[in-house]
């Protein structure tokens, strides 16, 4: 087995992606996200993953985001709107990070494709 594994960014990572649901029922406000992953790297602990996601536009309320995350905008946009009012909206090319704790609404604004790497302690 290679130690090096291209990540394909296009119409190829998405055919290979499998149904994921990390929005819950609980949180979503509006839309249907229609997830779907790729997982690229996963630590043998699982607490840190490298990943292809995309979802649908939806909107949801995150009380207590899980664990820290680094992400990159492929296709579409999200806004994220934090508990104070501060709203920051991402596009193709954009980065950004979350951290452990963040509360706030996450908005799928226009079909999201994006890449991540998330710490979950």
């Amino acid at each position: 087995m290679t130690a090096v594994h291209p990540i394909p960014t296009d119409a190829e990572n998405v055919a290979a992606m499998t149904p994921s649901a990390y929005v819950t029922a609980e949180t979503l406000r509006a839309g249907d996200p229609q997830e779907h992953e790729m997982v690229h790297l996963s630590s043998g602990d699982e607490k840190f993953t490298v990943g292809s996601w995309r979802a649908e536009p939806y909107r949801e309320f995150i009380e207590s985001y899980p664990g820290d995350e680094y992400t990159r905008v492929l296709e579409g946009s999200v806004t994220l709107t934090a508990d104070d009012g501060v709203a920051h909206t991402f596009g193709p090319g954009d980065a950004f990070t979350l951290t452990r704790g963040w509360r706030g609404e996450y908005r799928v604004d226009a079909p999201l494709l994006k890449q991540f790497a998330i710490y979950v302690p």
